[in-house]
C-alpha cells in the first residue's frame, strides 16, 4: 500500500512539472493562449492526395484505348491519316507531315509555298466519354498554323456539333482556347486560358457528358459548358490536326505540334 501511495505522489508531481513546463514554453513564444494540441486527427478529417497532373488519374476514369506512338509511323488501324487538298480551307494535308519518332508524334507544317500539314482522326466514334492528350506546341510558330485537339461528328458535319478542347491561335504559344459548337453549329461557348505556356508539356483532357462539357489542363478544370440545348448528342471521334488558315501570300514559317500520348476513357 505504501508503495502505491509513493508512485501516485510521484505521478502527481511529474504532471505538475509538465504543466509548468508547458506554460513556461508558451510564455517564451508570446503568451499562454495557444490552442490545445490533439493527439489524433478527428474522425471526419479528409486527406487530399497530391494531384497527378492527369485528369484521368485524379478522377478515376476507366481506360478503354490508348496510343503511345511507339512505332515508326501512325498506326492506321486506329487512325485515319488525312491526305489531299481540303476544298474548304485550301490547305494540303499529307501523311509525310505526320512524323513518329522516339515515342512522339510531330505534326509538321511546312515552311514553303505548299504549307503542307498533318491531321489524324481516331477511327472509332462514340457518344459521350473522356479523352486526354499530352502535348506541347513549340514556338516561334507561324500565325497561320493553328493546332487543335477536338471532337468531330461521325456525320462529318459540324451541324451536329464540334468540341475544340485545345485550339491554338497565338504564334508565341502563350495561351490556349476552347470552343463549343452546339447543334446547328451554334456558337455555344468560348474560353481562353492566358497566360499559359503551351511550349511546355501539358495534359489536355475533355469530359463530354449528356449535360455538360468540361476541359481540363493538367488535371484542373478550366472551362465548363452546360447551357441547355448546346451540348452535342451525336457520335464523335477525336481529331488531332494542325490547320493552315492562310492569311498572307508569303510562305509560312515551319511550325510543329508534338503529341506524347493519347488516352480514351469511359
Amino acid at each position: 500500500m505504501a508503495r502505491r501511495v509513493v508512485i501516485l505522489v510521484a505521478c502527481v508531481i511529474l504532471a505538475g512539472v509538465a504543466v509548468v513546463a508547458v506554460r513556461v514554453t508558451a510564455g517564451r513564444f508570446g503568451g499562454g493562449d495557444w490552442p490545445a494540441v490533439g493527439t489524433q486527427a478527428p474522425g471526419t478529417a479528409v486527406v487530399t492526395p497530391d494531384r497527378s497532373g492527369e485528369a484521368a488519374a485524379d478522377y478515376g476514369w476507366r481506360l478503354v484505348a490508348q496510343d503511345d506512338f511507339d512505332g515508326r509511323r501512325v498506326n492506321t488501324a486506329d487512325w485515319e491519316v488525312y491526305a489531299g487538298r481540303n476544298p474548304v480551307s485550301g490547305e494540303v494535308l499529307s501523311a509525310d507531315q505526320c512524323v513518329v519518332r522516339d515515342g512522339i508524334l510531330t505534326l509538321v507544317g511546312n515552311g514553303d509555298d505548299t504549307a503542307a500539314t498533318c491531321g489524324i482522326a481516331w477511327r472509332a466514334d462514340r457518344t459521350y466519354g473522356r479523352w486526354e492528350v499530352r502535348a506541347r506546341f513549340p514556338a516561334p510558330a507561324d500565325p497561320d498554323f493553328n493546332p487543335v485537339l477536338l471532337l468531330w461528328p461521325e456525320s462529318d458535319s459540324n451541324t451536329d456539333g464540334e468540341i475544340d478542347f485545345a485550339e491554338i491561335y497565338d504564334p508565341a504559344r502563350q495561351y490556349v482556347e476552347s470552343f463549343l459548337h452546339g447543334p446547328g453549329n451554334t456558337a455555344a461557348g468560348q474560353t481562353r486560358k492566358a497566360p499559359f505556356d503551351i511550349t511546355a508539356w501539358h495534359n489536355y483532357a475533355l469530359e463530354w457528358q449528356p449535360d455538360h462539357v468540361t476541359c481540363y489542363l493538367d488535371g484542373v478544370a478550366w472551362a465548363t459548358y452546360g447551357r441547355p440545348g448546346t451540348i452535342p448528342h451525336q457520335p464523335m471521334h477525336l481529331v488531332i490536326q494542325q490547320n493552315h488558315n492562310r492569311h498572307k501570300a508569303a510562305a509560312p514559317v515551319r511550325s510543329t505540334a508534338e503529341i506524347d500520348w493519347v488516352r480514351l476513357y469511359e
